[in-house]
């Protein structure tokens, strides 16, 4: 028999033919709204359709990805309602198919999308995301450059790794600076100096008096001296350091994951970007929740008047995305775990889904 029978292929065909219909205008609604927000940056900066075409086909897997929770959630609340309204759920139940034989297509589509918008999210969002932040920094709203830099990391093409506490940028001067060696085991030479002054005329760094110690596989100190001497061990220039790397609001989760590791191994706070992983892993669930509910408020409504779980439907979705968001503001800003903070609204919302299914169930 395959995967799905007749009637999985039959709910799925109805989800489908709705949810396509309402990701299209969901998307151009978003278009529209973010061309009108930025027609002014478009005209200072003298831009053509050529740039504006580029600029929006990097922001449309974007809009497709926000797009898709809504799509979801209306198609399996129209889908489904609609069967209702025509009696045909009715017919299924007097059948003998349960509500959960006849919700499982969709069901196993949340998983599916779930699976999808990872892969999504991830090789193409972020990535073309970053272009098009690129277009809107250098040429829609291009910034001056920062006159001071906190907590500058930098990687060279040796591999070593230099850590700026701050960073003057008009004078080219660092205070506070750490150039770290490091293996997988981690690391295996530090280099400290209080302040690095870049000199044009030599193409040089010039130091004050720095500490250089080295490390065994087990991190324990076996070497520590005082020095002036010793040439630095980098070739970064203040043209690297100014450079704009990318941002991790901006990486996917696995780039993301190797910054913050990154982070814990130069002994700097990482906590802001653990907040950050735990939400991009939480709103990657947003559209197998979203189906769940749906199938609940689909046939807990009348079958003359769909919209009650429509308009039931949209107050959840909203008020997950308060739990989630707000669980990612309260992360940043609270000692609670990351995890709990961000995966917070996830549970709840789950919890009420699987309350309302089997109530649901039960009629």
């Amino acid at each position: 028999m395959g995967l799905f029978s007749l009637i999985d292929r039959y709910v799925i065909r109805a989800f489908f033919s709705t949810m396509w219909t309402v990701l299209i205008g969901l998307v151009g609604i978003f278009t529209i709204a973010d061309f009108v927000e930025k027609i002014d940056n478009f005209v200072d900066a003298g831009a053509g359709a050529k740039l504006m075409l580029v600029y929006y086909g990097y922001s449309l897997p974007y809009f497709i990805d926000m797009a898709l929770p809504m799509s979801m959630l209306l198609a399996t609340v129209f889908s489904l309602g609609t069967l209702n309204k025509n009696y045909e759920i009715a017919a299924m139940r007097a059948s003998g198919i349960s509500m959960l034989r006849i919700a499982r297509p969709l069901l196993i589509l949340g998983i599916l999308f779930t699976i999808f918008q990872f892969i999504f999210q991830n090789l193409v969002v972020m990535p073309f995301n970053h272009q098009q932040k690129e277009i809107t920094r250098n040429i829609l709203k291009p910034k001056r450059s920062p006159r001071k830099m906190k907590e500058v990391v930098r990687q060279d093409v040796n591999g070593n790794i230099m850590v700026i506490k701050s960073y003057d940028v008009p004078n080219n001067k660092g205070s506070n600076v750490s150039i770290l060696a490091y293996q997988d085991s981690g690391i295996t030479e530090r280099w400290d100096y209080a302040k690095l002054v870049w000199v044009d005329s030599l193409r040089a760094w010039n130091k004050t008096e720095g500490l250089n110690r080295r490390f065994d596989a087990e991190g324990k100190l076996l070497f520590s001296e005082m020095n002036l001497s010793d040439d630095l061990p980098i070739t970064l220039t203040p043209a690297d350091i100014v450079k704009e790397q990318i941002r991790p609001n901006e990486m996917n989760i696995f780039q993301l994951v190797d910054f913050i590791e990154k982070k814990k191994l130069l002994g700097l706070n990482p906590h802001r970007w653990v907040v950050d992983f735990h939400f991009k892993l939480a709103f990657v669930m947003t559209g197998f929740i979203v189906i769940f509910l749906g199938i609940s408020f689909a046939l807990q409504g009348t079958r003359e008047n769909l919209a009650v779980g429509v308009g039931k439907s949209v107050i959840a979705l909203f008020v997950y995305y308060i739990l989630l968001i707000g669980g990612q503001k309260i992360g940043y800003n609270s000692s609670v775990h990351p995890a709990f903070a961000v995966w917070f609204g996830n549970v709840v919302l789950f919890i009420a889904g699987g309350w309302l299914f089997f109530q649901t169930a039960k009629k």
